[in-house]
């Protein structure tokens, strides 16, 4: 008996030093993660998520704790990277030893992030829609009135021309009976107001045509236009369920 006993102490004396060395790493490793992952937390808090997810990703490699994908999943959240912060929200779930209502707090985070992404994706294919209508809208052209306005215009300055080239025609005609001026000087009167009157008479007849030929190039241009919209047309569509050619007839 004395010596079963002897032998007993003798193996637990050497046991003892085997074990002191592996509760010392293990108490050494917990330290560790515990303060990574408190002075990620501070980063977390000061709004510096990138430090935070560094500090919380060397902590899990110490040592996986679950509690540090749920908080790398939340600094990816504050970052708007929904796909980071969802994977790291799924495998804190799929986790061993994690409380029910911290994995219920997880997947209710996973939900709003699938309907985040999938809003996100919506938004992402309205564009596109919204860029076949303006290419629509260009393919229908507009009445090309500006012949027409020059010409109208210019028929316009022809007139004002010839009013002039009148009131300049009649001044000289009143110099002709003058009897103050000279015969030469009222000669001259009487050729220059000859002269502008034909003049003035070719402004008016010049202007008035001008400006009916622009009044009817212009209306010409509104009909051309009203009735090339009656005639079908094909135009590219694209939809969120494909793209392909229409037809669409305007009235």
């Amino acid at each position: 008996m004395r010596k079963f006993l002897g032998t007993f102490f003798l193996i637990f004396a050497l046991s003892i030093p085997a074990f002191i060395p592996a509760a010392v790493a293990q108490d050494d490793v917990a330290q560790q993660v515990e303060a990574l992952s408190a002075e990620g937390a501070g980063h977390f808090r000061a709004g510096e998520y990138e430090v935070a997810i560094a500090l919380f990703e060397e902590a899990y490699e110490l040592e996986p704790v679950p509690n540090l994908l749920f908080n790398i999943g939340r600094c990816y959240e504050q970052l708007e990277e929904w796909e980071l912060a969802k994977e790291h929200f799924e495998k804190f779930i799929t986790s061993p030893d994690v409380a029910s209502e911290a994995r219920q707090q997880a997947m209710n985070r996973v939900q709003s992030l699938n309907e985040i992404i999938a809003a996100e994706e919506a938004e992402e294919e309205e564009p596109q829609e919204e860029i076949a209508e303006e290419e629509e809208i260009e393919e229908i052209d507009q009445p090309n009135m500006l012949p027409g306005y020059a010409a109208a215009g210019t028929g316009g300055l022809l007139i004002v021309g010839g009013i002039v080239m009148g009131v300049m025609a009649n001044g000289n005609a009143g110099l002709i009976g003058d009897s103050s001026l000279s015969y030469e000087q009222r000669l001259d009167a009487q050729q220059s107001a000859r002269t502008q009157g034909i003049v003035a008479d070719v402004f008016y007849v010049t202007g008035a045509l001008a400006t009916a030929a622009g009044i009817y190039l212009i209306l010409n241009a509104r009909q051309q236009h009203a009735d090339s919209q009656q005639v079908r047309a094909l135009t590219p569509w694209i939809g969120r369920d494909g793209a392909g050619v229409g037809v669409h007839l305007d009235f």
